[in-house]
């Protein structure tokens, strides 16, 4: 995971939810309007869905402030996945199972598309969500990458 796109959204996620203040009706309507793009084609990424989120990201100053401090920090982090995406293997869990005339091979994706289409899933449900600051806290297989981050922050002061 180290294209600019995954570091840009992860940025973007924990600065949303590290922003004290609420978002503006406006910002949430641009950042719905983002991930319906980033949803409907995520090949758009540097000509129109990066700028977008850039703009809301700069008009907001505690949004931006948040962004560039984390931004700049993952920038110096080579690989994050480690740090908060489950491997396949572990996610499978093993159940007995009747035997059967035919058994379905498993059918394990190539790990990094696996990362990145995850991520990329967790950002369009974040920035659709009426209420992106609440989301953002509630989904679990961040929570890793936040400590990562924060742990990261801390170390720097």
């Amino acid at each position: 995971m180290n294209n600019s796109m995954d570091k840009f959204l992860l940025s973007l996620m924990y600065a949303i939810k590290e922003l004290e203040t609420p978002l503006t009706s406006e910002e949430k309507k641009q950042l719905k309007s983002a991930g319906k793009q980033l949803e409907t084609d995520p090949t758009a990424w540097e000509t129109y869905t990066k700028p977008m989120l850039k703009e809301v990201i700069s008009k907001n100053s505690s949004l931006n402030k948040i962004f560039q401090n984390i931004h700049s920090n993952l920038e110096k982090i080579s690989d994050n996945s480690q740090y908060f995406i489950q491997p396949t293997e572990d996610l499978v869990t093993v159940t007995p199972r009747e035997s059967s005339l035919e058994e379905r091979p498993l059918i394990k994706p190539d790990p990094e598309e696996e990362d990145n289409y995850e991520l990329l899933n967790m950002s369009i449900q974040v920035l659709q969500f009426p209420e992106p600051q609440e989301k953002v806290k509630k989904i679990s297989k961040l929570e890793k990458f936040w400590n990562l981050i924060s742990q990261n922050n801390s170390d720097k002061k």
